[in-house]
């Protein structure tokens, strides 16, 4: 601990980056805790809010750097409302710099969606579709992914990773509107 705080210095920049990130994490959280995804509107309303946020960020990572590995959801979402006949909702807006630090900010949080996803796809109504939940990590690639990340911040200057920041936790805020806009 150093003399000025009361919590230990966190040396890793991951540690780091979540325990920034972790407010805004949980409010996403608490926000579509409220959907009840055994209900089939309510199920259908969590897919439409899904939809406003995801198609933001997965354009704006489309303007960016390639970054290997990264595997789209959009169409498995958008293949998911046109079998529940639910008109694609506009996507929010997501202004950031389209660079390499933004996108790794982006990817997290994306990519850790990912993880819940699973788990929230036996939540789903029986014979709904739910290819876009369904869409989880291969064996392994969740942890790869943050070795990744962890490698690039350590490298990252003070400046690139509070822009990586910074897209954490506006991609979290994007999720959090959009459960806002299409709320239970």
């Amino acid at each position: 601990m150093n003399a000025t705080s009361e919590q230990p210095e966190i040396t890793d920049p991951l540690n780091m980056l979540r325990q920034i990130s972790r407010r805004a994490h949980e409010a996403v959280d608490a926000a579509y805790s409220a959907y009840d995804l055994a209900v089939s509107q309510q199920y259908c309303a969590f897919l439409e809010a899904h939809a406003c946020a995801l198609f933001a960020a997965e354009a704006f990572l489309h303007m960016c750097p390639v970054i290997a590995d990264w595997r789209p959801r959009a169409s498995l979402l958008r293949e998911d409302l046109k079998e529940l006949e639910i008109a694609e909702p506009a996507a929010l807006s997501l202004v950031l710099q389209p660079s390499t630090p933004e996108a790794w900010g982006v990817l997290y949080v994306l990519e850790g969606s990912r993880l819940g996803g699973r788990v929230l796809s036996a939540r789903v109504p029986p014979g709904h579709p739910k290819a876009y939940l369904s869409a989880g990590h291969a064996k392994g690639e969740w942890v790869e992914f943050l070795a990744q990340l962890r490698s690039r911040l350590s490298v990252q200057s003070l400046d690139e990773q509070q822009r990586t920041i910074s897209a954490v936790q506006a991609t979290f805020g994007l999720f959090e509107q959009a459960a806002r806009i299409s709320p239970v």
